[in-house]
């Protein structure tokens, strides 16, 4: 499948929510805290990329099948809310989608990127340090129902 990456533009972020909303609705009523991602709006996301941050769109062919959003904190990337729409899983895109975020940080002279992913969903875990991201941080939800891990990958 060639998959090929876009800046999101925002006149985009409908797609981007679409895309969102489609990847995360799998954990609807099953975290606790609910995943914040349902809850989200179009607006939320234009706020993001009018703050500086941006979203990234992944194409195969016209078809939007995976989006990212980013934005700048201190010396890293956060990547944030990667979804990739459930059709067109193991495709490689979630791997196209941080690669090319990745480039992007560099180009902006930003060697370190960096995700968030609960604990409750391992198979994210796994996924990340596949793709090279080293657990750096454990961070816990008030209630102590969940956690998460920070992962970084240094460029």
């Amino acid at each position: 499948m060639n998959i090929e990456v876009k800046e999101a533009e925002i006149n985009q972020v409908d797609i981007v929510l679409n895309l969102m909303q489609q990847a995360f609705q799998e954990y609807n009523g099953k975290l606790t805290p609910p995943s914040g991602a349902l809850s989200e709006t179009a607006e939320d996301i234009k706020n993001i990329m009018q703050q500086g941050g941006g979203a990234v769109i992944a194409w195969a062919g016209q078809s939007a099948v995976g989006s990212a959003r980013y934005k700048f904190k201190d010396s890293h990337m956060y990547i944030g809310r990667v979804s990739v729409s459930p059709a067109y899983r193991g495709n490689g895109i979630c791997k196209s989608l941080l690669s090319f975020l990745e480039h992007l940080a560099k180009a902006k002279g930003i060697q370190e990127t960096r995700v968030e992913v609960r604990l409750s969903i391992p198979g994210n875990v796994e996924l990340y340090q596949r793709l090279e991201y080293e657990i750096i941080e454990q961070k816990y939800y008030p209630e102590r129902t969940d956690s998460w891990y920070v992962m970084s990958k240094r460029g």
